[in-house]
């Protein structure tokens, strides 16, 4: 029952990976935490690898040109450095709380919640804002006075961007993926559409390249610490491999607005589910 589980759960992902840019960790760790009877390290290592498999698929379903991958490059730097962190830090966890602690079961899946909400009601909010004809104002994280500078094509056309903020923003996001086996996707695909002024689906595709790049080292580092289950892995790629393809299908044909409300009903969805059965009696 659990390998079914599992596979449904991959294939959904993959269809979420493919239509929004994001690796589907954040839904995979929490839901599976409470489903599946697989320590929750072993869930942060394995959904993280998992994520390599729709990742590579949707990419492949993508016309990329080489300067889409300027962005990427440069937010890579303080990836690495962010996951390494992130990493170390679940690792003293686990000696300090015990690998089948409840206390560090419930710390991640609290932290997880918290993320989710924060993300889901602003997403929804902007949406409707955008629905009404008064959309936010983008890209107040640019910098473009702080040198070193780099050029990428936004919704104002070509547009400078600061490597530091680039650098930093990528270093928050690696924490995240290190720590809570983040792909990244759910911090990237708004974090560059709001703090950056790149065009959503714009967005969404580099948000892809940089889940892959994270996913690639993340694993590597969580193999390592021994938090890689095979089996788990192998029922997720099978199902989010083949439900990318059916994901970046809809992305191709749905516009920007749309993309984001469904990303922000996607993210509250998934909080409201988490948040009623961890309040129930058990």
């Amino acid at each position: 029952m659990e390998s079914a589980i599992i596979l449904v759960s991959g294939t959904a992902v993959g269809i979420i990976a493919g239509l929004f840019g994001v690796g589907g960790s954040f839904l995979l760790v929490p839901l599976l935490s409470i489903a599946t009877t697989v320590p929750i390290h072993f869930l942060v290592g394995s959904c993280t690898s998992q994520v390599l498999g729709p990742a590579t698929a949707a990419l492949l379903s993508f016309r990329i040109r080489r300067r889409d991958l300027r962005i990427p490059a440069i937010l890579m730097g303080g990836i690495i450095m962010g996951t390494l962190a992130g990493s170390e830090s679940l690792a003293e966890m686990q000696k300090t709380l015990g690998e089948d602690s409840q206390a560090m079961t419930a710390a991640i899946q609290y932290s997880y919640i918290a993320l989710l909400w924060i993300l889901g009601l602003f997403s929804l909010w902007e949406a409707r804002l955008h629905r009404k004809g008064k959309p936010l104002p983008i890209g107040w994280l640019k910098f473009s006075k702080l040198k070193p500078t780099c050029e990428v094509f936004g919704r104002d056309r070509k547009q400078k961007i600061s490597v530091i903020s680039l650098s930093l923003f990528g270093l928050f996001v690696g924490f995240l993926a290190g720590f809570l086996g983040l792909s990244g996707g759910i911090i990237l695909f708004p974090g560059l559409h709001y703090a950056y002024g790149i065009p959503s689906k714009r967005s969404a595709m580099m948000s892809l390249v940089l889940v892959w790049m994270i996913a690639f080292q993340a694993t590597l580092i969580h193999a390592a610490h021994g938090r890689v289950d095979l089996h788990v892995v192998a029922l997720l790629l099978v199902g989010s491999t083949f439900g990318a393809k059916l994901g970046v299908y809809l992305s191709l044909r749905t516009t920007g607005g749309k993309l984001r409300e469904h990303f922000a009903g996607l993210l509250l969805g998934t909080a409201s589910a988490i948040t009623i059965y961890l309040l129930l009696p058990a």
